[in-house]
């Protein structure tokens, strides 16, 4: 690339691909498996999340430059990493088209309720993969304004929400009886994936400082992540709570901050810093699908590539007939993509490992053959 990404772009892409649009239903996932227990669960699963982000990390920086498609045949072999990388592919494409399904489902629910389905879709999708023909730089720039915005405004909001509610609804912050750990983990698994979007990204070959950024982004995440499920337990409480999808939603429309003026409905601001996460994460589930797809058939033409991905992205946004059917897709995709968050740095990180292990007493003896001959 001319214009390599900074290691601050790669960590806001990061949060702009996690903080989507299952934050709305991460309170009621957290609230029905752990109770008030949960942030127990949201940490473990963020320590997870950080060891497989630097994985990625590692892998990226070993091969300066180059993205997946470039470096899984070297350590993989061609037809395991094309079989990988098209399911890889096919997975962000549902992706793409499911999230921007619900997201139009959500927006009509709430705010545009004679407006079909259809319109709202075409807006959703059109817009961030207009944003695609662009370069990868530009979109970074998107993302890091937007992502600014959404921790900004997000932590204004949701700390508001939590000194607003009951500390006793949050109580006891030790509770064991009600938590399935296993169970509340897979819950909210879909909600931390993301990693997907850094194996596409070229990195230099500084890593220590790639590393650090990633790490505080996902620390944000997670911080971000507890603010949001306590604070909505403090309002409604755990009984409360598993009787709503959209949590957050049902959770603001409880609330008004008279101290605020015409910001006293945070349901409104709230509405407006989601959908530029649902912006940036239809933008970067929708780019990793193009830039595979690109690189696996060697198209040069990366625009016709984004136009055939539209398409293939309203067709499964428009396909299921409800919202049930759409939420039932979206989970069965959704621990599709909590497996290849998880088996593909493992797979990759194991190999290199074992590759460079492999590759040093090679060395060492050519070496010592050398001495011996002299």
């Amino acid at each position: 690339m001319n214009n390599p990404l900074t290691s601050r772009q790669i960590s806001y892409f990061l949060f702009s691909i996690t903080m989507g649009y299952a934050v709305l239903s991460i309170p009621k996932s957290i609230a029905e498996n752990a109770g008030t227990g949960g942030w127990m669960v949201v940490i473990v699963g963020v320590i997870i999340i950080i060891v497989l982000a630097y994985m990625f990390v590692y892998i990226g920086t070993a091969f300066p430059n180059k993205t997946i498609d470039e470096y899984m045949p070297l350590l993989t072999g061609k037809f395991i990493s094309y079989l990988v990388l098209i399911i890889f592919a096919v997975y962000t494409l549902f992706i793409c088209g499911l999230i921007a399904r619900m997201t139009s489902e959500t927006i009509k629910l709430t705010m545009l309720i004679n407006t079909p389905i259809w319109a709202i879709s075409t807006i959703l999708i059109i817009v961030p993969f207009y944003t695609m023909t662009k370069n990868l730089v530009s979109m970074a720039r998107i993302c890091e304004i937007f992502g600014m915005i959404i921790i900004i405004f997000g932590i204004t909001i949701f700390i508001t929400l939590l000194f607003t509610g009951k500390i006793t609804n949050i109580k006891p912050f030790f509770n064991f009886s009600d938590l399935k750990f296993f169970d509340s983990l897979l819950a909210i698994g879909f909600s931390l994936t993301g990693l997907e979007i850094l194996p596409v990204i070229p990195m230099n070959s500084n890593r220590k400082e790639i590393s650090r950024n990633v790490l505080f982004i996902q620390l944000i995440i997670g911080f971000m992540y507890l603010l949001i499920i306590e604070s909505c337990i403090s309002v409604m409480g755990v009984d409360s709570i598993v009787q709503y999808d959209e949590t957050v939603f049902a959770t603001m429309r409880r609330i008004e901050v008279d101290g605020l003026q015409f910001l006293k409905r945070l349901d409104g601001v709230f509405l407006i810093i989601w959908l530029l996460s649902l912006y940036c994460t239809v933008l970067l589930e929708g780019y990793i699908t193009v830039h595979l797809f690109t690189k696996l058939f060697k198209c040069k033409n990366q625009n016709l590539i984004v136009l055939i991905v539209f398409i293939l992205s309203m067709i499964i946004c428009l396909t299921p007939q409800s919202m049930i059917i759409t939420k039932s897709i979206l989970d069965s995709i959704g621990y599709i993509g909590i497996v290849i968050n998880i088996a593909l740095p493992l797979l990759l990180f194991s190999i290199l490992l074992f590759k460079k292990y492999k590759k040093t007493p090679n060395i060492v003896t050519q070496k010592d053959d050398k001495y011996e001959n002299k």
